[in-house]
């Protein structure tokens, strides 16, 4: 049973932390240990002779069959204090460098508590003081730098790690064990707490945190934002933010405090109270889901939607929505998770929202009827990269690719024949049809998807800001069409982009297309249509949240 008087009050700010190690001036600068790092003009950037395929190089989990993607690194300093390391993401078919996937600077300090400052340095550089020792970053400007982002790894120890206010560098922080204080910058941050009792704060620029395990205090910033409670008992506050700005939080597993104290905006702060008895608090416009467990809603705003169980307790104002919807254990049976813990935990929250979504479990509901006639679940996988995918997949493209794929694939070497919907056509496909990929050909399905994949990554967000969950949902989207053989393809006229859109985009997104109407529900009573029908659309789950739809893709 929760009660309110059983939280304490978020401070609206976090505890300012003054510490010897994180004073700085000129002197520091001046006998800072330079790294440079190369540029892509320097000829010492030859990223075909350093990215390669070798002994010393680590697969990444999401392999596919047509391509490996592999990490190489480069360390650049270490010392007692810190290692500093260059590490490149290579997406590379058959061993051979094709694209950077990704790149960052890797900062790692050991298991004691540390002190890290990231600040503005002279020229194009940042200064990083750890422990009083100054480090200094040369060619760290977004124009000439192979760094995509400074990710920042402290291990063990109770550490705090600060951002300057004007630095805009992407920084990515992961605190691992202890009792951690974050505090983000102006640029792109993504925060990890670890284990521990952490403090995280994200800053003007748009930013991601997730508490791990432990009680943890979470501030969202100004920007874009996600904030995942995951373990623990958490506390979590959001305030105004920048025009247009969307909010994201998931309070995991635990008890947790959510509150938001103000919010002006057109666009709602969307909150799922996860497992636990929770206390969710709005101000403002909000879309509140409440959780599994018994929860107190508490919101002050006509502009609230919230999803409640019958058991929660809601006090709303007389101008807000509540709506009465059950908790379904659904989507066990069609889809099968697989990565780290972490991901694991985050992708179930996700579902845990979508199990009391009206829409939500009608999308759940139908990939659990799917796996039953397939006999085989979606695979969701994870990947690093700031996107999602799906891939379709079966038995008999399977056995295809393992006796027919050629040694090399070059980009030049084109289909003889065969419309796939505009993708990349090369000679492997020579003996396949659309219809083995799942496509719609004279009006009937193809084939389904039985070993179909989700690739996706819990802190990526869509153009818009809007919460990784929307991602997510868009790949089941394209999941649904993949295991019912219903992938529209041809392409769709666009006044601004000569070759169109794929259809198959705009089906899953619920944008009309220029295809032939076609009755995927297979209902005599249904309508035949142009594109999916609700729920299996990207813009039904948006028109839940209260989001603006997406009009093009």
């Amino acid at each position: 049973m929760i009660t309110q008087s059983s939280f304490t009050q978020i401070p609206t700010a976090a505890p300012i932390l003054s510490s010897p190690s994180l004073a700085s001036g000129p002197s520091s600068i001046a006998t800072a240990t330079i790294i440079d790092i190369p540029g892509f003009s320097d000829p010492r950037y030859d990223k075909y002779r350093r990215h390669r395929l070798n002994a010393f190089s680590r697969l990444t989990p999401d392999q596919l069959a047509d391509k490996e993607k592999y990490i190489n690194s480069e360390t650049l300093r270490h010392d007692k204090n810190v290692k500093i390391t260059h590490e490149v993401t290579i997406n590379s078919p058959d061993r051979k460098p094709a694209t950077i996937a990704d790149s960052h600077l890797v900062i790692e300090t050991g298991n004691t508590h540390d002190r890290i400052r990231i600040k503005k340095g002279p020229g194009e550089s940042l200064t990083v003081l750890i422990n009083e020792i100054p480090y200094q970053l040369n060619n760290m400007a977004f124009i000439n730098t192979p760094i995509f982002c400074l990710r920042i790894k402290t291990n063990g120890g109770d550490d705090c790690v600060l951002v300057d206010s004007d630095v805009e560098f992407p920084v990515d922080i992961d605190l691992g064990e202890g009792n951690d204080y974050a505090r983000a910058g102006s640029g792109y941050t993504l925060m990890r707490g670890g284990s521990g009792n952490d403090t995280l704060k994200l800053g003007r620029g748009d930013g991601k945190a997730f508490g791990g395990d432990g009680d943890d205090l979470m501030i969202a910033g100004t920007g874009h934002g996600m904030l995942r409670g995951n373990n623990g008992n958490d506390r979590m506050q959001a305030g105004e933010g920048v025009e247009g700005r969307v909010l994201y939080m998931d309070g995991g597993e635990g008890h947790d405090f959510m509150i938001v104290t103000k919010n002006t905006l057109d666009n709602p702060t969307i909150l799922h109270g996860g497992k636990g008895e929770n206390l969710i608090v709005t101000h403002g416009k909000a879309t509140v889901y409440t959780g599994r467990d018994k929860n107190i809603v508490r919101t002050h705003s006509d502009d609230t939607v919230i999803y409640a169980k019958p058991t929660d307790e809601v006090h709303r104002t007389s101008g807000s929505t509540l709506t009465h919807t059950a908790y379904k254990e659904l989507g066990h049976s069609g889809y099968l998770v697989d990565g780290s813990q972490d991901f694991v935990q985050n992708v179930n929250d996700d579902i845990d929202l979508l199990r009391l979504s009206p829409v939500g479990k009608q999308m759940l509901a139908e990939g659990d009827s799917a796996a039953k006639r397939n006999d085989a679940p979606t695979l969701i996988k994870e990947t690093a990269d700031e996107n999602a995918y799906y891939y379709y997949n079966n038995s008999k493209l399977k056995k295809h690719f393992s006796t027919n794929r050629p040694k090399d694939l070059e980009s030049k070497d084109h289909s003889r024949g065969q419309d796939f919907g505009g993708i990349l056509i090369t000679d492997d496909l020579v003996g396949l049809t659309p219809s083995d990929y799942g496509k719609i050909i004279s009006n009937q399905p193809g084939d389904v998807a039985n070993a179909g994949e989700i690739h996706y990554n819990p802190s990526f967000s869509m153009f818009d800001g809007s919460g990784p969950i929307v991602a997510l949902y868009h790949e089941m989207a394209h999941a649904y069409n993949g295991a019912n053989g219903t992938v529209l393809p041809g392409r769709t006229n666009r006044e601004h982009k000569p070759l169109g859109e794929r259809d198959e985009e705009h089906q899953a997104v619920g944008l009309p297309t220029d295809a032939r109407p076609f009755n995927f529900i297979n209902s005599p009573f249904a309508k035949p249509t142009t594109t999916n029908p609700k729920p299996f659309t990207e813009n039904t789950l948006r028109e839940e949240f209260q989001l603006p739809l997406r009009e093009d893709y």
